[in-house]
């Protein structure tokens, strides 16, 4: 009995310590790419609703295994309507030095959430489009390969500023 009030008691625990705090999320959306991420499919998200208050951009990226590189090189726009808004060339890192996988997650999928642009606001016509493209090469070649294995989902959140 004593141990069923205790799961009990943490599992209250968990759920309060994840709903208090942080920051409200405005927009979450995520792409599954099960066969790797081809090089010619960036992911698009289409942003509907003005955003009045600064807020946070991430990109959210899943891999598993088979993800052959311990960095990643993103291109990211910002469109309105047919206009560019503006573009960053981006580049995280996926693994330690030691070859163990950033991000979070028990399995071997792993989850990182990559800071983008931090007390980011815009005067641009909603709706917006983002785009976000990879950008990896193999050193020594100049094509990039037609599909970049190991990620299994790519996202975007926006988040409010607190």
């Amino acid at each position: 009995m004593d141990n069923n009030r205790f799961f009990i008691s943490l599992l209250i625990l968990l759920l309060l310590c994840a709903s208090c705090g942080g920051k409200e999320t405005l927009f979450r959306e995520d792409q599954n790419t099960p066969n790797g991420w081809r090089l010619d499919q960036p992911a698009v998200f289409t942003i509907q609703e003005n955003l009045t208050v600064p807020v946070d951009l991430y990109i959210h990226l899943r891999n598993d295994q088979a993800y052959p590189f311990s960095n990643i090189f993103l291109v990211a726009t910002v469109k309105s309507k047919d206009s560019l808004i503006e573009s960053d060339t981006l580049e995280y890192a996926m693994a330690k030095s030691n070859g163990e996988w950033l991000g979070t997650g028990f399995s071997s999928v792993k989850e990182s959430k990559l800071w983008w642009k931090e007390n980011w606001q815009t005067q641009a016509t909603f709706p917006l489009t983002i785009e976000i493209a990879q950008a990896n090469r193999v050193s020594g070649r100049e094509k990039a390969a037609a599909q970049l294995a190991g990620i299994v989902s790519l996202g975007l959140s926006i988040n409010a500023r607190e």
